[in-house]
């Protein structure tokens, strides 16, 4: 009877485990260290996003009948390869998605890092052609779908190829060019010191079973003008169903260029490109980034014109609709539309930066963050001592969503179409109600005033933060942007910290310096009351009592870094945790001396390589066990979470004992 009941019990607590999912999270993440943060919302859908800078393969993977996504994760270290979107809609023109899955490996990539190929559609079969490590010969995948990997052979280019400087990006289409039935290659090579490219046309002269090819014609516009587009991916289809082939390319700006055909369907004929538009504007993907952007054509919703599917640098993947009719010889397309996906991994846009602040005042703590689009994103804690997460909503002034591009950054620039938008989140102007302050791409340091109430935050428009400067206003001596007056121009893409460090009740503003010292403008009121923000002090020292100098590169290379204050160690002192590389490094808080706060070079709080460019940490404690967790956001725009075990454990590379000082040195070589 007593082993009856025993079994009994150990079947009931089996099954509750097994039946709460959360226990089972609990414990891989306090096994694991750094894990992606998920929605824990199964029901949630999001934007389709592989990470960063996708680039997308539309196909019957699974061979149900309907058009499934792979998608090549190009752009990041620890999240590049391939992943599996299987259609879960069928033959819908907005189908959902499931979450990616990885098929790729080490072992078996597609082209350079997951770069420079698309689908050749041929008799109904999907191959993929790429130029080999090397740029040295050309390999195929033949019948992809249902071969993967494991069919691949060289295509029997009986000649010597362009030369192609290593490293450097070349694509290759399967397509019969000049409608003799015999299925050609177009190659598109990259041109040295040139943004541009150059269109070769490879003519099949001999059959589809044991192809050759002649020597390369190089495709020009009129006027004998080569090709000079930005994306290194032409679209080669009837996007006007006239019976040839016309192409389409990507501007610097991410938009759409059309080159009409005017020729036979063997005879090629184009006509100098026209900007594409729908209704007025131009077609422009989210992601304004041209050289991000690649696309293949076809015709996804199976109407009869060729539509384009197109990825970017967030990582996400739209649908942009061929409507059938034109304008001035242009084919009319809608504005691209994101697909949905069944939510897994919190992805808030690439360059993500993070920030814990309870923004809609119920009691839990949320994620506000800015990215790289330029947006400041909310995603609302909706409960539970592992939270379940609602999707983004973009933050907006009068029903727009906030979106910072400075107006540096327009197209024919030497630095475009980002925001960079950094924030943090606090009560600013001392009205007990939250606000936001933004340093974006070009360095200028504003914020937003919240108008609202606590529970249903209200953001007015953008105004620069100004300082009473002692003398002429400090400036770094490169950067993106310009300020007029006492405006505070900072280095670009870093942290605005908000805190009360003297505790005088007024929020200090804590940044990189203008030559990337650590340094505060301190907060005080003048006679009439007003808030004013005193110039810049350098008075975070180490040890010896020199001042922290957490970047001291030039140029392009300065500012971007992020940072947040914490109790790192339960000591009862903020300490530094900023971002570093490989990702994460902190400073033990050593209390003040002469006024000034003494920070210790700890070293590494996460060794594993999250970043491309500056990841951004942050801490937390949703469990609400009194140990902050970190949170860290990347350059794909996925969040990652570190659960600590204990207050003693600072770093996910010590498991025994405290972690001692590190006797690296802080700077950078």
């Amino acid at each position: 009877m007593k082993k009856a009941i025993l079994l009994l019990i150990s079947i009931v607590l089996l099954s509750s485990c097994r039946e709460n999912p959360r226990n089972i999270q609990m414990n891989s993440i306090l096994q694991e260290g750094m894990n992606k943060l998920r929605y824990n919302n199964p029901d949630l859908l999001v934007d389709l996003d592989v990470g960063f800078k996708s680039i997308p393969m539309p196909m019957d993977f699974d061979g149900d009948g309907d058009l499934d996504l792979l998608v090549s994760e190009s752009g990041a270290y620890v999240e590049a390869g391939i992943f599996y979107f299987e259609n879960l809609s069928g033959d819908v023109e907005m189908p959902v998605f499931r979450h990616g899955e990885k098929i790729s490996s080490e072992r078996f990539n597609l082209g350079l890092n997951w770069d420079c190929f698309e689908v050749s559609n041929v008799d109904g079969k999907d191959h993929v052609v790429i130029a080999d490590r090397n740029n040295e010969k050309l390999l195929i995948y033949r019948n992809f779908p249902k071969n993967t990997y494991w069919n691949k052979e060289e295509i029997p280019l009986d000649l010597t190829l362009p030369a192609i400087p290593q490293n450097r990006a070349s694509r290759w289409k399967m397509v019969d060019f000049d409608a003799d039935g015999k299925t050609d290659i177009l190659g598109f090579l990259a041109i040295n010191d040139s943004p541009g490219f150059s269109m070769l046309f490879f003519k099949n002269n001999s059959t589809n079973e044991k192809p050759s090819y002649c020597e390369p014609v190089e495709i020009k516009l009129p006027g004998n003008n080569p090709v000079k587009g930005i994306s290194f991916n032409p679209l080669i289809a009837d996007f006007d169903n006239d019976g040839d082939l016309d192409f389409i390319d990507v501007d610097s700006f991410a938009g759409f260029i059309y080159y009409e055909n005017r020729g036979t369907p063997s005879q090629y004929k184009f006509r100098e490109g026209k900007k594409m538009n729908c209704q007025g504007r131009a077609i422009n993907m989210v992601s304004h980034y041209g050289g991000a952007v690649k696309a293949t054509a076809i015709d996804w919703n199976k109407d009869g014109f060729m539509d384009m599917i197109a990825g970017d640098e967030d990582g996400k993947v739209s649908f942009i609709k061929n409507t059938g009719k034109s304008s001035d010889g242009v084919p009319d397309f809608l504005q691209p539309r994101f697909f949905q996906q069944k939510a897994k991994f919190v992805d808030l846009g690439a360059l993500s930066t993070p920030r814990i602040f309870d923004w809609d005042g119920d009691g839990l703590d949320d994620i506000v963050s800015g990215n790289g689009v330029g947006n400041i994103c909310f995603v609302k804690n909706l409960g539970g001592t592992i939270p379940s997460w609602d999707g983004p909503k973009l933050l907006e002034i009068n029903g727009n969503p906030i979106r910072i591009i400075p107006s540096e950054t327009l197209p024919n620039t030497e630095e475009p179409h980002w925001g960079y938008t950094n924030i943090d989140v606090g009560d600013w102007d001392g009205d007990q109600l939250p606000d936001i302050l933004v340093n974006d791409h070009n360095g200028n340091v504003r914020w937003f005033k919240n108008t609202g109430s606590r529970k249903e935050p209200k953001l007015s428009l953008l105004q620069p933060v100004e300082v009473a400067w002692l003398g002429k206003p400090q400036k770094p001596s490169w950067t993106p942007g310009t300020s007029e007056g006492n405006e505070l121009l900072a280095p670009w893409r870093t942290t605005p910290y908000l805190m009360d460090l003297n505790g005088d009740k007024l929020m200090d503003l804590v940044m990189l310096d203008y030559e990337g010292y650590l340094a505060t403008y301190f907060r005080s009121k003048g006679v009439d009351g007003k808030l004013l923000l005193s110039a810049p002090k350098r008075n975070f020292v180490d040890p010896d009592g020199n001042p922290i100098r957490l970047n001291p590169r030039e140029q392009k290379s300065n500012g971007r870094t992020k940072f947040s204050f914490a109790d790192w160690d339960g000591d009862g002192l903020k300490d530094l945790i900023f971002s570093s590389k490989p990702a994460v490094d902190w400073m033990k808080n050593r209390g003040t001396k002469d006024g000034n706060l003494v920070l210790q070079y700890m070293g590494r709080v996460v060794s594993q390589t999250l970043m491309g460019h500056a990841d951004c940490p942050v801490t937390s404690d949703w469990n609400q066990d009194g140990i902050p967790d970190l949170l860290v956001g990347t350059e794909t725009g996925v969040l990652y979470y570190w659960e600590r075990p204990t207050m003693d454990q600072t770093s996910t590379m010590t498991t025994v004992g405290k972690q001692k000082p590190s006797k690296f040195s802080l700077t950078i070589e």
